[in-house]
């Protein structure tokens, strides 16, 4: 069966996928968005539907904390932001009756602090930071930097890099072979100017940068979701992402059961059969079809051994590598740093500080520090008490007072997730050649989530939902009348 392209999964989305005549009964594994919106379109053609989730709640990796802050206060621990360019997103969001509101990452305040004092991202200021650039990038300030190392490369790579069905051609397939770090150093950037550029590459942040492929950070970076594209329209969805699943959650009802950790897939050549745990007890499910939505950080908690799954799948499934993440909140009885919606990028352990509340009302704030890769890997290993201790001492360092402010707080740490093991893909070298194996449904077993999409960077909602509008084409084209 040939897979539908990018473009033609989007014509017959859009188009309302008429004619689709899925199985008549389908398990999907997860409540993340992915299967969420896989079960909400199955549900709607009369399936028999029913979706297995291991937590106590939907959403995933779409998940608001609420406590333990005071005043209604709440931060977004996983994804927070849509662009206008959020195709699929933005449709469910309408037709869920879901609102949106101007995201936090416009508008901001955005400097750096490093040597032990603050600049902002413009030539002079980067200039007398005294910083070990070269030369030629005194001059240049932040904006230049990308300019010079990496808009220039991405114009070099076109029109094949922003094709909408994309693949590995010619022309791109060596960046695929190579890391983000080790094409900025071809280019001529310097460590201190790679350190300066970092936190506007988003998911590719994090001292990774040496085994990330440089074909899908550029990929990413030419798109309209980078954050160097970002435009007024970015948003956010009002009260809190959660409110996003829990929409979809309430459209299912009784068709999901929580607390339901799946241990086992099977299929033969009739049906599929899902063995999973309810209460202490082991439990077997048939259906027509499955749809695993589960990160591959986390899958190998289920056993594939009798559902005839390629080797090829197997390889990808251990191969796929996911991004170290650590985010830490802390509630500050009041705003005590002068900067509105303050955005700090630091050479400290800490990395990134952000004022996650901008848009709360109140005297309260919550700030947020976010560790990626190794440094995430450490905090992770120390207690809560002790990693907002560390963050305290590390954040009074640049901001004085922190600790006197400081009320309460909390953190997650998502390699410790259970069902999640990791926050989003950090694609490898030679990513590409995985994307398609990751997709391919094997047998009665079919694959959704945002490292199941076309793009080969994960953590977007909208990559989750287009991967569940492809499967939901595929199961169309495999459904019995």
């Amino acid at each position: 069966m040939r897979e539908a392209t990018q473009t033609e999964v989007r014509r017959a989305f859009d188009s309302g996928m008429p004619g689709l005549r899925p199985p008549r009964s389908v398990i999907v594994i997860g409540a993340g968005l992915a299967g969420l919106a896989v079960a909400y379109e199955l549900a709607a053609r009369d399936c028999e539907v029913t979706v297995l989730e291991a937590d106590t709640r939907p959403g995933g990796r779409a998940y608001t904390l609420r406590a333990p802050f005071a005043d209604g206060l709440h931060a977004e621990a996983g994804a927070m932001t849509l662009t206008p360019h959020c195709h699929y997103a933005m449709h469910y969001l309408r037709e869920l009756g879901v609102e949106t509101e101007t995201a936090d990452l416009l508008d901001t305040t955005f400097s750096y602090f490093a040597r032990g004092r603050f600049f902002d991202p413009g030539p002079e200021a980067v200039a007398a930071a005294g910083l070990a650039l070269h030369p030629h990038e005194e001059k240049l300030g932040v904006a230049g930097m990308i300019e010079r190392y990496v808009t220039a490369v991405s114009d070099s790579l076109q029109p094949d890099l922003s094709a909408p069905d994309w693949e590995a051609t010619e022309l791109l397939a060596p960046y695929d072979r190579r890391s983000v770090h080790q094409v900025l150093t071809d280019r001529g950037a310097s460590q201190a100017a790679i350190d300066l550029m970092e936190p506007m590459f988003l998911e590719m942040r994090g001292g990774d940068l040496k085994t990330a492929s440089a074909l899908s950070w550029l990929r990413h970076e030419a798109s309209p979701h980078s954050l160097g594209n970002a435009d007024p329209r970015w948003a956010k969805v009002t009260g809190g992402t959660d409110r996003f699943p829990q929409a979809f959650a309430e459209r299912l009802k009784s068709r999901i059961h929580y607390r339901r950790p799946v241990v086992r897939v099977e299929q033969d050549e009739e049906r599929a059969r899902v063995t999973y745990l309810d209460h202490g007890s082991l439990q077997t499910m048939e259906a027509e079809r499955v749809v695993v939505t589960v990160p591959f950080s986390a899958i190998r908690h289920i056993d594939f051994t009798d559902a005839g799954l390629s080797d090829a799948k197997h390889d990808a499934m251990r191969r796929v590598k996911y991004s170290s993440v650590v985010r830490v909140y802390l509630q500050m009885r009041r705003q005590f740093w002068p900067q509105r919606n303050a955005s700090f990028s630091t050479d400290l352990a800490i990395r990134w500080i952000r004022d996650a509340t901008p848009q709360l009302p109140g005297p309260r704030k919550i700030m947020e520090c976010l560790m990626t890769g190794w440094r995430a890997r450490a905090v992770s290993v120390m207690t809560e008490e002790e990693r907002q201790n560390f963050v305290l001492t590390e954040l009074d360092r640049m901001l004085p007072g922190a600790r006197d402010h400081f009320e309460t707080g909390t953190s997650v740490c998502w390699d410790e997730r259970p069902y999640a093991e990791g926050a989003y893909i950090l694609p490898e070298r030679g990513h590409s050649a995985l994307l398609p194996v990751i997709r391919r449904p094997e047998g009665r077993v079919h694959f959704a989530g945002d490292h199941a999409g076309f793009e080969p960077n994960g953590g977007s909602m909208t990559f989750a939902l287009e991967s569940a509008a492809r499967t939901v084409l595929e199961l169309g084209l495999t459904g019995t009348p």
